[in-house]
């Protein structure tokens, strides 16, 4: 054995955990191949949460096409004169084996320090997953009830209690009466917000869902609530916030009520965002600087469209992440993500070895965690 490397086995305990807990994924699945030693250590608890409190966020890219499916953790690398996202870092997963549907499809929804919740979007089925990607394991949760069929809608979050730690995944369910000539919606006769505490094995129906709410949007996570972009009977754009503490809505002030939008929410430099594209000409995104704090919107980047994104439009446009030297990453709907400078005014796709063909993309945030889902000892845990 090389002395260096009888130097590193030689460490003290602690040491070894300091080291081993800075390093990406990628290398930490190298080193528990390293020797029993650090095989242990790094399926300790103790490490999983001290990893989990030095990682980097970076995202989950999930890549869709006939028959395949394609899911990715992507780490962010960026310093002042340099950004990308880096392939060398990438580490791929597969999924099918959480359904035993042929035609299952399975999507994210939410993501909450390294865990994720995902869901079979083929209306026959509608199941719901917790996993985490790079332990590779997963809990399926029980069937909620009420199943949905158009014209209801159902939309999902996922996050963790502040003060309680809980882990939580949130349903939403209302029956629409739309109108016969627009299809807008004109009435919800009937609605219910249930609730999913990971451990417990039960669903439970905490009140009434407010407002009218949308399948495309998923519930973002941030500060201990879910976030929704909504709309009220008239079509105009709010956010509906539910504390995950309380399992209460409360009203939470968009930047500017009574407006109708084509938005998405975010979170960017710790803020809460939200991205317009309701323009022909311009994307913005509005940044709300104080949180919870109705003045403190600004509209705080304004992206002057490339030529071939020019005219109405009617695809979602989400922020993804503003790089320390300006450049954002957007993704434009669900066909491409890209890089736009804002120094030049120019935009670059990104290269993810997105297959060939038809096919769509979503992104996610992601932590990476080896929290284990064993923690929670009533949920039967499968690997995958």
């Amino acid at each position: 054995m090389e002395k260096h490397q009888l130097f590193l086995m030689n460490l003290p305990t602690h040491i070894m955990v300091e080291i081993l807990s800075r390093l990406p994924p990628k290398a930490i699945f190298i080193c528990k191949r390293v020797c029993k030693t650090w095989l242990e250590l790094i399926n300790d608890p103790h490490f999983a949460t001290l990893h989990m409190s030095r990682s980097r966020a970076g995202l989950v890219v999930h890549h869709s096409e006939m028959f395949k499916k394609y899911f990715k953790l992507v780490d962010f690398e960026d310093a002042y004169d340099h950004h990308d996202l880096p392939h060398d870092t990438m580490i791929k997963f597969n999924v099918s084996k959480l359904s035993t549907f042929f035609d299952a499809n399975i999507v994210v929804d939410g993501s909450a320090n390294g865990f994720l919740f995902m869901r079979d979007i083929n209306y026959k089925h509608e199941t719901l997953y917790v996993c985490n990607p790079l332990t590779r394991e997963y809990i399926e949760l029980p069937k909620p009830g009420r199943v949905a069929r158009y014209p209801c809608v159902v939309t999902h979050g996922f996050g963790v209690a502040t003060k309680s730690g809980e882990y939580k995944v949130v349903r939403i369910f209302h029956e629409r009466e739309l109108d016969p000539r627009t299809r807008s919606c004109r009435r919800v006769p009937s609605s219910e917000c249930q609730v999913y505490t990971l451990g417990t094995g039960a669903w439970r129906t905490v009140g009434e869902a407010p407002f009218s709410y949308n399948s495309r949007l998923l519930g973002l996570f941030f500060r201990g609530n879910l976030h929704w972009l909504i709309e009220d009977l008239e079509g105009y754009e709010l956010i509906s916030c539910f504390n995950l503490e309380t399992e209460m809505f409360q009203p939470f002030p968009p930047p500017f009520p009574g407006r109708k939008l084509l938005g998405s929410l975010a979170v960017l430099g710790d803020c809460l965002c939200l991205c317009d594209n309701s323009s022909e000409f311009d994307i913005d995104i509005w940044v709300m600087k104080e949180y919870g704090v109705e003045k403190s919107w600004a509209k705080q980047i304004v992206i002057s469209k490339i030529p071939e994104l020019v005219g109405p439009s009617f695809e979602i446009v989400q922020a993804l992440k503003v790089f320390t030297d300006g450049t954002i990453l957007l993704l434009w709907g669900d066909f491409f993500m890209l890089y736009y400078c804002c120094k030049t005014g120019t935009a670059k796709e990104v290269d993810l070895e997105q297959p060939s063909g038809p096919n769509s993309i979503e992104a996610i945030h992601y932590v990476p965690s080896f929290l284990s889902l064993k923690r929670f000892p009533m949920e039967d845990v499968s690997p995958f």
